[in-house]
């Protein structure tokens, strides 16, 4: 393994390690004010970016372990890439404010668009993305960094933000979470 691919993993590790001590700081500042600091935003933002952008290296990196690249798997991937930036775009949209997408402004239980078909469409769109990485360049370590990124958001979805948007949506956040699915 060369020295980059070593460092690369190593960075992907500490982002997966640090998100437990965020879901902590979250849940907390989520239960104290209602919203997070914005330290607690940028915090996110690293994480969240940061992961994203070592599983993009990591990928290109350890091309061809799970198996080798081909036009299909460029296609395939591509368009999970692509299909989940779309994905996450449509959500930005429907919040209409980027304090919103960062915890910062919780005033509105965000309820059309994209939030018609799925309630957490920047995590949807993020998988897809993380796994298109990872079968576009048949990528083993990749593909275990993108599955390791749906366990730590769905972690964090069940145990940090459904249950503040409970606490601060109440029935129509219960009722909304009947109709529309968690994921897709």
């Amino acid at each position: 393994m060369s020295p980059l691919l070593v460092g690369v993993v190593a960075y992907i590790l500490l982002t997966a390690a640090l998100s437990i001590p965020f879901m902590l700081r979250a849940r907390f500042e989520f239960r104290q004010q209602g919203k997070w600091s914005p330290m607690t935003a940028i915090i996110s933002g690293l994480i969240m970016h940061g992961h994203f952008l070592a599983t993009i290296a990591l990928a290109w990196l350890d091309r061809g372990s799970l198996f080798a690249p081909n036009l299909i798997s460029l296609m395939v991937g591509g368009g999970l890439v692509l299909g989940g930036a779309y994905v996450i775009f449509l959500g930005r949209y429907a919040y209409g404010s980027q304090q919103r997408v960062y915890g910062l402004l919780e005033d509105e239980l965000i309820q059309h668009g994209i939030y018609r078909r799925t309630r957490n469409p920047q995590y949807v769109g993020y998988s897809g993305m993380f796994l298109g990485a990872a079968i576009a360049a048949g990528s083993g370590l990749a593909m275990l960094s993108a599955l390791a990124f749906v366990a730590i958001i769905h972690v964090f979805i069940t145990w940090v933000e459904e249950p503040h948007m409970r606490r601060t949506f109440g029935d129509a956040f219960s009722q909304y979470a009947q109709k529309v699915r968690r994921y897709v």
